[in-house]
């Protein structure tokens, strides 16, 4: 022990030693700068190489650990809806209308139908109304004539919901006595040998399919029937609709029959060619999505067989359109190509002009019935969404129209009131515009304008077809108790003629109609209602119209 402490005190005293000792300096001269060179690596192999004889595989596994995170979130519970059972509105069963005007023209009208049900339903109406009015003479301003008419109307209907589909039956007669009252009035005539009548009945069944998915296969059918004048024009036409959507495309298929027979009653006898006539009409369709829009692309064949025909006649028109959509809410063109075959009866012109002549051998067979077919018509429309409760909507047109027809005053008739119907080959130019304005929950104002511009072939005058059609119309409902309603119609340039002395004039029609109700409370209600305030034109050459027209009635509901 005593040779180690020796030992550390004579270590000591040799470092103190060297501390004391003068190490001097030395100075180091750079002749360039350091660069490191690192030695290229030498790759012994691509892929490391385990030497060892033993390969160790780690199996490691991993499982969620459950543990419930609690929130110092407090929520308060909302509590269970009720739904609150509340009745239907009240639907009335039996609606009564009637009233009384300033040219004695009693009317009536009865609505009955039953309670709402999801699977039956029926109903039927009753309507009545008659004029015993008398209006001066376009011919003789000094003297006046009967203008008196009555119309009568009944019709009903079931509907039934079956599982295979829906059915509906239709049933109506309408009945019209009137005065041709375009005469001279110096002829002293009695409204007996004046008077006309039609009466017209009409069927219906239908049956519809239930299913409304695109997957399963839609139809619908329809049998139809109507006689004429006591069973002296008579139709019996039957409709087939099917329709299937296989992926984008969605297919249709129009099957119908249109056979018209009269001559059924000795009362009158038609002449030979209009004796019988039979339509047929074949018209498929296919429509998909395309580009921004829709097409649909199809056409109508027809075949036609008249009773002094010795060979059928066919026609096939096109049927194509396209509607593209720019804003599903703004605005959509759509544009396409039609065409097709209007049966032209007398009950079907009558409804037009009731004045026209009948097609009958003891009226000389003088009225000759043709159907109007358009060979095609090109169109353009517009759809748009203004803003502000504005609807605008546009379409031009140009149509080939083969035996177009149009309305001559027959002086050969035996007092030469009635009109016969003449045809003319037509290049039609149509343009129609209109505009539906809901201002407010208050008030809806809608304009209509329409231009017509007619090239006929072969007449030189025509009259009847105005050149331009002009309609206003505003609807003002005050505090929920007063609806009123103002009608604006205007019609222009309704004849062209050569300025020969036989050239038809007609003058421009203004005039106006208003409606005021007045609704006391949900079952009673009074009318106020006024037709032709202007008047002073001609509806047909020597019938003018009757003006002012003054109605009030009464209605009940229960």
């Amino acid at each position: 022990m005593i040779f180690y402490f020796l030992g550390l005190i004579i270590i000591n005293k040799e470092v103190l030693a060297q501390s004391d000792e003068d190490l001097g300096v030395q100075e180091v001269q750079v002749t360039e700068y350091f660069i490191p060179d690192v030695p290229e690596a030498i790759k012994l192999a691509d892929k490391p190489m385990l030497s060892d004889t033993i390969k160790v595989n780690k199996n490691i596994s991993y499982k969620p650990l459950i543990r419930r995170f609690e929130s110092q979130l407090k929520l308060n519970p909302i509590k269970s809806a009720k739904i609150k059972g509340e009745s239907l509105s009240k639907i009335y069963n039996t609606y009564i209308y009637g009233g009384l005007g300033n040219m004695s023209m009693p009317t009536s009208k009865i609505f009955y139908s039953s309670d709402r049900n999801k699977s039956f339903n029926y109903g039927f109406t009753l309507g009545y109304l008659e004029s015993y009015s008398d209006v001066k003479s376009s011919l003789d301003n000094k003297q006046k004539v009967s203008a008196a008419f009555r119309k009568t109307n009944f019709s009903t209907y079931v509907k039934k919901d079956f599982d295979f589909g829906i059915i509906n039956t239709f049933f109506s007669r309408q009945g019209n006595v009137f005065q041709a009252y375009g005469y001279n009035p110096n002829l002293k005539l009695e409204e007996q040998i004046t008077q006309q009548y039609w009466g017209y009945s009409s069927v219906s069944m239908s049956l519809q399919s239930k299913n409304k998915y695109n997957s399963k296969p839609t139809y619908y059918a329809k049998l139809f029937a109507y006689d004429l004048n006591e069973q002296t024009e008579n139709l019996v036409s039957c409709l087939m609709t099917g329709q299937q959507t296989f992926g984008l495309y969605n297919y249709s298929l129009d099957l119908k029959m249109d056979y018209y027979f009269n001559n059924i009653s000795d009362k009158y006898i038609f002449v030979d060619s209009l004796a019988k006539e039979l339509l047929l009409t074949f018209n498929p369709s296919v429509s998909r999505e395309l580009g921004d829009g829709n097409l649909n692309f199809g056409f109508e064949l027809k075949s036609i067989d008249l009773r002094n025909s010795k060979e059928n006649s066919y026609a096939i028109y096109p049927q194509i359109h396209y509607d593209y959509i720019f804003s599903e809410n703004n605005q959509s063109i759509n544009a396409g190509l039609r065409g097709g075959l209007n049966k032209n009866s007398y009950w079907t012109l009558s409804k037009i002009n009731p004045f026209i002549l009948d097609p009958y051998i003891t009226d000389s067979g003088s009225l000759k019935l043709k159907n109007t077919e358009t060979k095609y018509d090109i169109y353009l429309g517009i759809n748009s969404n203004l803003g502000a409760g504005m609807i605008f909507t546009s379409e031009l047109s140009f149509s080939r129209v083969n035996d177009m027809f149009f309305f001559d005053l027959d002086e050969k008739s035996t007092y030469q009131n009635k009109f016969n119907v003449i045809y003319d080959d037509v290049n039609h130019l149509l343009w129609t515009s209109q505009i539906n304005w809901d201002i407010n929950s208050k008030s809806i104002l809608n304009i209509q304008l329409d231009y017509h511009n007619y090239n006929l072939d072969s007449l030189q005058e025509y009259a009847y077809k105005p050149s331009l059609v002009s309609k206003l119309n505003f609807c003002y409902d005050i505090g929920d108790k007063i609806l009123s309603s103002f009608e604006l119609i205007g019609k222009f340039n309704r004849s062209k003629s050569d300025n020969s002395a036989s050239s038809v004039s007609l003058n421009n029609i203004v005039d106006l109609n208003f409606d005021l109700e007045y609704k006391y409370s949900s079952v009673f209600s009074a009318f106020f209602k006024v037709r032709n305030m202007i008047g002073s034109y001609e509806i047909w050459e020597n019938y003018p119209v009757l003006s002012p027209q003054i109605f009030f009635g009464l209605s009940f509901c229960f």
